[in-house]
């Protein structure tokens, strides 16, 4: 199997080895002060949302390509038993400091998406933030991680496509700007990023994909309906200095409590070809 096939293990685990973006800490328990942090504190509030009366209920919940476990720390501190797999090594070493930093506890598993080491029925809630997309076969993918749902359980998964035509494309000028400041600092080497395979499949192709499979509550939408403002916004961006990152934050705060406002629902939420990302959720069939 190739390895985009195969979610490109070696080019993450170069890149996660190799740059300090990969150390930054995104949960936080007060309110958030930068981008990052707001956008993983909108995730999981759009996540409680959607899995309902479940997630009043402390339950078990995976991860899958865990990468620093921003999500699963909010599912931690809410007192859910987590646990998060991914197949590089550096990714569950990092992962495994930031919980430790954040006094959160979790079981860190090395494991393949297309093969999950773990039996039937396991767990109440089965993730991932920015995995799908790296494959081309996702079906495999899908079909493990609701495999080892309990019935009545939810599978999310939170796709960031390779899309050049959603909100983002408003505001490129202001990071190219950026891009070009940043070329005077010289106080640190710029580390060339390794090349990472990202599909540009929207929700339909992934609703194709698990055909067969026994779900049902089949939700699909976009999300973040903001722009990335950094000289680096490829995962995982570099923050600004502080003092930009908190304005931007409350400005975006803002933005997000007039979109409730306006559309009756969480300003995170939108539609999909706007979102930098999207959402395709489903619960495990009861029978």
């Amino acid at each position: 199997m190739s390895r985009r096939k195969m979610g490109d293990s070696e080019n993450f685990d170069r890149s996660w080895r190799t740059r300090k973006e990969t150390r930054y800490t995104h949960w936080i328990k007060g309110r958030p002060t930068n981008q990052i942090q707001l956008a993983f504190r909108s995730h999981w509030e759009v996540f409680q949302e959607l899995i309902g009366d479940l997630s009043n209920n402390t339950g078990d919940v995976l991860e899958v390509g865990c990468g620093r476990g921003s999500l699963s720390s909010y599912f931690a501190d809410a007192g859910w038993r987590c646990t998060l797999l991914d197949h590089s090594p550096a990714v569950l070493e990092t992962a495994r400091g930031i919980f430790d930093v954040c006094g959160h506890k979790a079981d860190f598993i090395p494991g393949d998406a297309n093969d999950l080491p773990f039996a039937e029925n396991m767990f109440d809630v089965t993730f991932s933030i920015g995995l799908l997309e790296h494959f081309e076969n996702v079906r495999p993918v899908i079909s493990e991680q609701l495999r080892v749902l309990r019935p009545g359980g939810w599978f999310i998964g939170y796709v960031v496509p390779e899309r050049p035509d959603n909100v983002q494309r408003y505001f490129n000028w202001i990071n190219t700007f950026l891009r070009l400041l940043s070329l005077f600092n010289t106080r640190e080497p710029k580390a060339r990023k390794p090349e990472i395979y990202r599909s540009d499949f929207g929700s339909r192709h992934y609703i194709n994909e698990m055909k067969g499979l026994t779900y049902s509550n089949l939700s699909t939408f976009g999300m973040y309906p903001l722009p990335m403002i950094s000289h680096s916004p490829d995962f995982p961006f570099s923050l600004l200095p502080a003092p930009f990152e908190l304005c931007l934050t409350r400005l975006f705060e803002s933005v997000l409590f007039l979109r409730k406002k306006f559309f009756g629902k969480h300003g995170w939420i939108c539609h999909e070809k706007m979102g930098q990302a999207f959402i395709i959720a489903a619960k495990k069939s009861e029978s």
